[in-house]
């Protein structure tokens, strides 16, 4: 499960958001500026959504999840043909697997695991980044918007699309190392990036961002209705 944060934003996200203006002109602006004012308006932001499915190593990982920098979520993880719902509040991070999810994650002691849990939540330790990533907004943003400039690297503008029916400007990112990426950031102000797709090299797919600082309500669960495996095992 350590690569599912990792596939979720290698898609280029970060290379696209590595270097700002009004919406008039926006599209005549280099692909760098552009470049910049996403970065700006994403390090701003306190909640989001993410949603999409990306492959790597050969496995799909889907996500739907919003997030935000209070330390809050709610949504689910795809992968390996299994499911987990995710929920946190205040920083402190729960999951809900099916049983497909556990078999594909615990191995031989899955039936152990279910046996222990059955329909609760399960606590996620604190120093598991691999899913505690998605449920803090400050971190997932900290490893889109890092600076990871790469020798060779290239960006340019490649037209406009529409969005989910807002006009964006595309900026492609060819890297010999990690292949085409393409992001989509919104011709109108905030410059917001609503969606990368990865078409080539070792992580491929298709992700969107929306609901950008919209509330939303998650509550923890009871006492009774979760379980900490690590307690379980001391």
């Amino acid at each position: 499960m350590a690569r599912i944060a990792l596939a979720a934003v290698g898609l280029g996200t970060a290379a696209l958001l590595t270097a700002c203006g009004g919406g008039d002109g926006f599209t005549d602006q280099s692909a760098d500026d552009i470049v910049t004012a996403a970065k700006s308006e994403m390090g701003d932001l306190k909640a989001v959504k993410v949603s999409g499915s990306v492959t790597s190593d050969g496995q799909q990982i889907d996500i739907d999840l919003q997030s935000s920098s209070e330390g809050d979520c709610t949504g689910t993880i795809g992968v390996a043909g299994g499911s987990t719902e995710l929920l946190g509040v205040d920083g402190s991070t729960w999951m809900k697997p099916d049983e497909a999810f556990w078999r594909a994650t615990a191995g031989d002691a899955a039936d152990d695991v279910m046996a222990m849990v059955a329909d609760k939540w399960v606590v996620i330790p604190a120093e598991d980044d691999s899913l505690n990533t998605f449920c803090d907004l400050d971190d997932l943003l900290d490893q889109l918007l890092k600076d990871d400039e790469k020798d060779g690297s290239t960006y340019s503008k490649n037209g406009t699309e529409d969005v989910d029916g807002e006009e964006t400007v595309k900026v492609d990112n060819e890297d010999p190392e990690d292949g085409t990426s393409t992001g989509y950031v919104l011709v109108d102000e905030p410059h917001y990036l609503v969606k990368v797709e990865k078409t080539d090299g070792e992580d491929t797919g298709s992700i969107a961002f929306s609901a950008f600082d919209e509330e939303f309500d998650v509550e923890a669960p009871a006492d009774d209705e979760v379980v900490d495996l690590d307690q379980l095992a001391s």
